[in-house]
């Protein structure tokens, strides 16, 4: 516990650095998420690699593997800096390009279109999320506002999840997928998406500039902790079919980087959405 509660003080820390960061420069925020993109990539892959039938001793080898690693590696090196200094349309040209890569290296593979889609995931499965997360971060309008609200949202979701489904117990949300979570748990980490926004709505008022505008926010922060919860389970089924505790050993006490950001990233996804249609 004491493992995780120091590791967890650092993630913090340094999610609340680049925060600072940004008020120098909105770009460089995205340092942070080319790192997510690079190392969720590897621990994607490395998961999802085992499912196509490689095996999970060794799930880089053979010809196509290396090929495919290596596209993905170079998409997620790549996509956030050109979306910073050319755009979101190269952006998505970028992760085009990584399909058409892995469609050629699983021409040679024995595993064949199995293998591909599994693989071709991994460009959507962190990246397409976090190019959602990318688009906060370059709104003209209320760019801060929103990337707070994935951050602060969805992991006091978590959080509360965690607190209250350990507390409370019960039945059993998705036993098959994740058998540690219960339905207590996730109302808990509903209430704590809802508090997060209210929070941030009595910070920032008229976001939106609508009447009843908490109220808004009360959806809002509902509708990201479903999100969360959502990504969240996703990554739980990912692990589950790869047969893996967890996407990774970076964070101690955590797991991988994917084991912290996967209710982040689908969060991400819909705060989008949220502010570019509202």
């Amino acid at each position: 516990m004491l493992k995780r509660t120091i590791t967890g003080i650092f993630i913090v820390a340094v999610v609340v650095g680049f925060f600072f960061l940004r008020k120098a420069d909105v770009r460089l925020f995205a340092v942070l998420i080319c790192f997510l993109s690079l190392a969720g990539t590897f621990e994607v892959f490395r998961a999802v690699n085992s499912v196509s039938g490689e095996g999970e001793k060794a799930p880089f080898s053979g010809g196509s593997g290396k090929i495919s690693l290596a596209a993905e590696i170079v998409c997620a090196a790549a996509f956030t800096p050109v979306f910073v200094f050319c755009g979101s349309l190269w952006a998505l040209a970028v992760l085009g390009c990584g399909v058409i890569a892995l469609a050629a290296a699983e021409i040679v593979s024995p595993a064949g279109a199995k293998a591909f889609g599994a693989r071709a995931l991994v460009l959507l499965y962190p990246n397409g999320f976090l190019f959602c997360m990318l688009a906060v971060n370059a709104m003209e309008e209320h760019s801060l506002q929103a990337l707070l609200l994935i951050f602060v949202t969805s992991p006091l979701s978590d959080t509360l999840a965690y607190l209250v489904g350990s507390l409370i117990g019960g039945k059993k949300l998705c036993p098959k997928i994740s058998p540690n979570k219960t339905v207590a748990g996730a109302v808990g980490g509903l209430f704590g998406g809802a508090a997060g926004a209210l929070v941030l709505h009595f910070i920032f008022p008229s976001v939106f500039g609508v009447r009843a505008e908490w109220l808004l926010f009360l959806v809002i922060g509902l509708a990201a902790a479903f999100f969360t919860e959502a990504g969240d389970l996703f990554e739980s089924y990912i692990k589950r079919r790869a047969g893996i505790k967890d996407m990774g050993r970076l964070l101690p006490g955590h797991g991988g980087i994917m084991d912290r950001i996967d209710g982040i990233l689908f969060c991400s996804a819909f705060t989008a959405a949220v502010f570019c249609f509202l």
